[in-house]
C-alpha cells in the first residue's frame, strides 16, 4: 500500500493538468464507512473551512476560505514530490480560487498574462524525420508544454528537456502538430509536417506567471475527497479551525 500511494503522489505533484477525484478508484488515502461518497450538499454555506487527511506517512490540508480562495498542502515524512528541477521534496503546496460546477467542488487557477510562444527557425534536417525544441527567454526546458498531432491534438508526444526529436528510421505521418500547454490544453502554436519539406522548428516560449489547473474535488458535506493519482483522499473536516 505504502509504494502505491507514494507513486500516486508523485504522480498527482507533478501534472499541473486538469485532475478529477476518482471514489471508484481504489485505495481512497484516509478512505472510511463513515464518509457518504455519493452526498451532495445543496449551497456552499457549509464548505468554508479546514479539511485534512493524514495517513501512510503524508498529510494533506486543504483550507477552503469564505472568499473563495483555497490552499492545499501536502507534507510527507520522506522525499516524495517533484519538483520542477526534477528533484524531490517533502512539501507542496498549491493555492487559487474554488467554484461549485454541477455539483462538483472546483480548485483552479487562471494565469492574469497570457503566454507567447515565437517561432525562431523552420528549416529541413536531412539527419532527423521531426525535430521540436522549445526554449524559455532564459534558455530554461518548459515542464508544461506537449506536442499534440492532428485536429484533436492526439496523440501526444513528451517534450522531454524542452525537445522532440524523431529519428529518420522511425519516420513520421505528415499532417498538423500543436505545441499545447498542459494545464488547460490550451494550443499555442502549430506546424504542417509535408514529406520533403520542413521538419525542423525552433520556439521561444513565455510563459504565464502561474501554471492554470483544474483539480474536480467531491464535497459532502463533512469530507472533501481531493484527486490523488488515479485515485483520491478522503480530508475530513477539522471542528475550531478557520
Amino acid at each position: 500500500m505504502r509504494i502505491a500511494i507514494f507513486s500516486c503522489l508523485i504522480l498527482f505533484a507533478a501534472t499541473p493538468s486538469a485532475a478529477l477525484a476518482n471514489p471508484d478508484s481504489v485505495p481512497l488515502l484516509c478512505g472510511g464507512s463513515d464518509v457518504d461518497l455519493d452526498a451532495r450538499p445543496p449551497g456552499t454555506s457549509g464548505l468554508p473551512g479546514t479539511y485534512r487527511c493524514s495517513e501512510e506517512g503524508v498529510t494533506i490540508t486543504l483550507r477552503l476560505t469564505a472568499d473563495r480562495r483555497f490552499e492545499q498542502r501536502m507534507v510527507a515524512d520522506e522525499p516524495m514530490f517533484e519538483t520542477e528541477g526534477g528533484g524531490l521534496s517533502r512539501e507542496f503546496t498549491r493555492k487559487g480560487e474554488w467554484r461549485i460546477e454541477n455539483g462538483d467542488l472546483h480548485l483552479f487557477a487562471r494565469p492574469l498574462r497570457e503566454p507567447r510562444i515565437s517561432l525562431v527557425e523552420a528549416r529541413h534536417d536531412p539527419t532527423v524525420a521531426l525535430r521540436i525544441e522549445v526554449r524559455t527567454t532564459d534558455g530554461q526546458s518548459p515542464s508544461d508544454l506537449y506536442v499534440g498531432e492532428g485536429d484533436d491534438a492526439n496523440p501526444r508526444s513528451a517534450l522531454d528537456d524542452g525537445m522532440l526529436t524523431v529519428p529518420t528510421e522511425e519516420g513520421t505521418a505528415p499532417g498538423r502538430r500543436w505545441i499545447v500547454r498542459s494545464g488547460d490544453d490550451r494550443r499555442l502554436a502549430s506546424f504542417d509536417v509535408t514529406p520533403g519539406g520542413i521538419n525542423s522548428w525552433r520556439y521561444i516560449y513565455e510563459p504565464s506567471e502561474l501554471d492554470p489547473f483544474d483539480q474536480r474535488a467531491l464535497f459532502t458535506g463533512d469530507a472533501v475527497v481531493v484527486p490523488l493519482g488515479i485515485a483520491g483522499a478522503v480530508l475530513r473536516r477539522v471542528r475550531g479551525e478557520p
